[in-house]
């Protein structure tokens, strides 16, 4: 029991201290002047998931395996870098940042076995989590000291909040993965009204910082997840009338009163960011250079995809892209997840990706110790992360975007069913109690 305890409180550290270093290290080298503490945790964590996986290998449930080797051929595949191709030491942080994510997987596997309450567990990290992620933006805006560097278009002075994160499609893409799973977490699974008040709390939080990213598609993402939840929870037909009702009142709204204004914010720096992004999308969104690059991008990959088994690497997409771009951002950054999985590290990456992908449906679907509701908000968590991967440049640095999904994942096929059966087990203990004879 005590070594329990000691391997439990040790393997909780490691993923608090993990999450901290990937959340803090930026603003400390900004701020403070101190080296990237991630960069040096991040390879004593990789190696570590793998002692622990030596160590720890004994009697993992099917489930939990076949998720553990889909993530490993996705992460873990592109180590054949490390020996094949000169990299840079920014492209040998980018794939030790992504064998980051089978880490996080099996420890919080680990503890969530060892744990007595998991799910109070897991709600303890979440809104840590949180505040990490929603708190530092608006302290930002309160202060108007900028915590991470960037460049002179997303500075504090521009306008642009970004909190911990180097820029604000990150903040958003993070914060709305993290969306779903605070609603699957508190709101479905809590057992107590403050449970759910303070999921509540969080979400707002969350949605607070994903409207000051001023990211478009977060923002879409962020009110869909919204609308299926109240729409699914309860009273579907009335919200779903009342969404379509205010949408018939916007649409009454002349689209001229509409540009003037938005065309009216611009004299505040904060709202100007928000108010032309707006514009851009409803009345010109020819013109906007982010969107027109980017199909770019989606159009030349989509007609000529290559056949490749271990990638051009981390970032080194100048070979593919090279003379059919109209700007070279997109021989590091290609604005998709699966273009630059696909591209850095080749079909085994992918394959394992797509496995990912399927694992988590099928077994979610599969679990009996979900209700319709939870299997549907666990589904909604999975399609609003496939469709962060398009809104920052790149998620290869940013292995906790993984977290929401990996951890709704091991509730699910895990931790979900032992607790029905230790619930059937008393329950029938109970039940044989009262019937012994006296």
């Amino acid at each position: 029991m005590t070594m329990k305890i000691k391997r439990l409180n040790l393997y909780t550290y490691i993923l608090y201290i993990m999450l901290a270093a990937y959340m803090l290290g930026p603003a400390l080298s900004f701020k403070v002047g101190v080296p990237r503490i991630d960069n040096p945790l991040t390879l004593i964590f990789v190696l570590l998931g793998f002692v622990v996986f030596f160590l720890e290998s004994k009697h993992i449930p099917r489930k939990i395996f076949a998720m553990l080797c889909t993530l490993t051929a996705m992460c873990i595949w592109p180590a054949i870098h490390m020996g094949i191709t000169s990299l840079t030491p920014t492209q040998y942080m980018d794939i030790l940042f992504f064998m980051a994510i089978p880490a996080f997987f099996y420890l919080f596997y680990q503890v969530s076995k060892r744990a007595d309450d998991p799910l109070g567990t897991i709600q303890k990290f979440l809104i840590v989590f949180t505040l990490f992620i929603a708190v530092p933006p608006f302290a930002e805006l309160a202060t108007g000291i900028q915590f991470v560097s960037a460049s002179d278009e997303l500075a504090i002075d521009e306008g642009s909040l970004k909190g911990l994160f180097f820029n604000p499609n990150n903040l958003a893409a993070t914060a709305v993965c993290l969306a779903p799973a605070i609603l699957f977490f508190f709101q479905l699974q809590g057992r107590k009204h403050k449970e759910k008040l303070l999921g509540w709390g969080l979400f707002l939080l969350l949605g607070m910082a994903i409207f000051a990213s001023v990211s478009r598609t977060a923002i879409g993402c962020y009110l869909l997840i919204l609308l299926v939840y109240t729409a699914y929870r309860k009273n579907g037909f009335i919200t779903v009338g009342v969404a379509g009702l205010l949408a018939l009142v916007l649409s009454m709204i002349p689209s001229r009163a509409i540009a003037e204004f938005l065309l009216s914010l611009n004299g505040n720096q904060f709202l100007e960011r928000f108010s032309s992004r707006v514009y851009l999308f409803l009345y010109d969104l020819g013109s906007d250079n982010s969107v027109s690059y980017r199909q770019e991008i989606y159009n030349y990959f989509w007609n000529n995809p290559p056949l490749l088994l271990t990638g051009y690497g981390p970032k080194n997409f100048r070979e593919y892209f090279g003379g059919h771009l109209s700007n070279s951002v997109g021989f590091e950054n290609p604005h998709s997840f699966i273009i630059e999985l696909y591209l850095g590290f080749g079909i085994i990456s992918l394959l394992g990706f797509i496995a990912f992908v399927a694992f988590y449906f099928l077994y979610t679907a599969s679990s009996r110790a979900l209700t319709n509701k939870s299997r549907v908000l666990a589904w909604v968590a999975l399609g609003i992360f496939l469709l962060a991967g398009f809104i920052p440049s790149t998620i290869l640095r940013m292995p906790f975007i993984w977290l929401p999904c990996l951890l709704i994942f091991i509730y699910s096929v895990f931790v979900a069913p032992n607790l029905k059966d230790m619930a059937a087990y008393a329950y029938n203990e109970t039940l044989y109690d009262t019937k012994k004879p006296s």
